[in-house]
């Protein structure tokens, strides 16, 4: 039986080194995601005009004669 026998040392290191990267996997599949996913950095760089700050630009009418 599984649970009845006798374990080496390497067989024990490598069930423990198993049990805990079975449990890192399952806790990176179910822990929730907290501010959305992110891939860049916040290094507070700025240079990007912002869209709400662009004034839209209006097109003159031609006069119609």
């Amino acid at each position: 039986m599984f649970l009845k026998r006798d374990w080496s040392t390497s067989e024990k290191v490598l069930m423990l080194l198993n049990a805990y990267l079975l449990g890192s996997v399952l806790g990176f599949l179910f822990a929730p995601i907290k501010k959305g996913i992110y891939c860049g950095n916040h290094n507070g760089n700025n240079n990007v005009a912002d869209v709400k700050d662009k004034k839209p630009k209006v097109e003159k009418a031609e006069k119609a004669e």
